[in-house]
């Protein structure tokens, strides 16, 4: 069966909103839209960390599709009243483990997290320490109106330690464990985890996937004899002379001719050009 989806996108859906009041920056509608797109027409689950008046949450509904459930928190207890079809309404602080572990003993995995919610650094940090661990592989979690970040109203400030934006430059930092030489920076579970960090005006997009540690190979035959003082031989592995001598056979030289005649024709005049 064909799943109907929504044609509008969302920046139409907000000029053209008559329902719940909602408050967003303009520019965050782009983002929204690149990294929601996946989920559309697909049954998943989104959590919403601050419902205000619930504009968002009818907006997310929308977007995703009927398929979709939506669950907003907010420390609100009037916006239970906003619950309605595919829309689940909690009461409670995003920084409280216990009020969290009723929240995933409820929904175990989220395919989408967006951070809307008092805007305190340590409450943004929280969040996303309890919450990871419950994003479905492959989801993503935004945190958004990281500007207050850096205002001292907050308890934030400019390279201040305690903000969420010096929280993510450690997480930057634990993406790159699987390549450390120190014995005190080591892979950990954001180091697994985390597969990407896209940092946009006061917005912030961590995407989810179980990686493994990277692999470096190197594939085609060499150009020189040596290269920055080394002997290029010194440079090629077993596996690396594997795969050439597989490509040298006729059978693999005919298939590379087939599917990409041009190419192969001009990598041979290289080999043939190469000085000896």
């Amino acid at each position: 069966m064909q799943i109907r989806r929504p044609t509008r996108g969302l920046r139409w859906y907000f000029d053209h909103n008559d329902g719940r009041l909602m408050h967003k920056w303009l520019h965050y509608f782009p983002i929204y839209e690149q990294y929601l797109r996946p989920y559309r027409g697909r049954a998943v689950t989104m959590l919403e960390i601050g419902v205000s008046h619930g504009g968002s949450l009818e907006m997310w509904r929308h977007h995703l599709g009927r398929r979709s459930t939506i669950v907003g928190i907010d420390i609100e207890p009037r916006v239970v009243e906003l619950a309605a079809t595919g829309i689940e309404v909690l009461v409670g602080d995003q920084s409280d483990p216990a009020f969290l572990a009723t929240l995933t003993a409820r929904h175990p995995s989220f395919d989408i997290v967006l951070d809307d919610g008092s805007h305190l650094p340590e409450h943004q940090i929280a969040s996303i320490i309890h919450l990871w661990p419950h994003l479905a592989d492959g989801g993503v979690y935004i945190v958004e109106d990281l500007h207050s970040n850096y205002w001292a109203a907050y308890g934030a400030g400019r390279g201040q330690p305690q903000t969420f934006m010096a929280w993510l430059y450690e997480r930057m930092d634990d993406m790159h464990a699987f390549h450390s030489r120190d014995a005190d920076f080591q892979v950990n579970d954001w180091t697994r985890t985390i597969d990407a960090i896209h940092i946009y005006d006061s917005v912030a997009v961590l995407q989810k996937v179980r990686r493994e540690p990277p692999v470096a190979r190197k594939s085609g035959r060499p150009s020189f004899d040596d290269v920055y003082g080394r002997e290029v031989n010194s440079e090629i592995d077993e596996q690396h002379r594997a795969q050439l001598a597989s490509l040298s056979s006729p059978t693999a030289r005919l298939r590379r001719l087939r599917r990409d005649p041009r190419g192969t024709l001009q990598r041979a005049m290289h080999r043939l050009q190469r000085p000896h």
